[in-house]
């Protein structure tokens, strides 16, 4: 569900984590799911996109976007997470910090609330989850 969140009498615009873009020129692409960097096992090939869970965030050098790991059957994979706009690379870390558990897919589900009246709102984001908690069990693949 997205809309607008009420943070101290202002109104913010929500979005997921799955709605952010990567500008190439003049073109606008998706930006999620991460692109995941594949091993030579052929479990890694059989691998959707949206597979496992988010075990490690970290910045990128220069602050170009960021590093996501993921879990899946005992092994990591890693993936890179480039995006336009806001939210700024700090605060998405942030965010998705404290999902650290949430399968790839929730991941991307989770909303992030930026401010309709400023873009450049240097105060924290809200973020929202939308699917199950992070205790859920109901995953298998981890």
């Amino acid at each position: 569900m997205l809309g607008f969140v009420q943070r101290g009498g202002m109104m913010a615009h929500t979005t997921r984590v799955r709605d952010l873009q990567v500008q190439y020129g003049d073109v606008l692409l998706p930006a999620w799911p991460p692109r995941w960097i594949l091993s030579h096992d052929l479990g890694s090939f059989l691998l959707t996109a949206e597979d496992g869970k988010l075990t490690w965030v970290e910045p990128m050098p220069r602050g170009i976007g960021l590093w996501l790991t993921r879990r899946f059957d005992g092994v990591a994979h890693r993936g890179s997470l480039l995006w336009s706009g806001p939210p700024s690379v700090a605060e998405l870390a942030r965010i998705l910090r404290e999902r650290i558990g949430l399968r790839i897919q929730e991941v991307g589900d989770v909303e992030i609330s930026a401010s309709a009246e400023s873009p450049a709102d240097d105060r924290a984001p809200i973020a929202l989850q939308t699917r199950s908690s992070p205790g859920d069990r109901s995953c298998s693949c981890c």
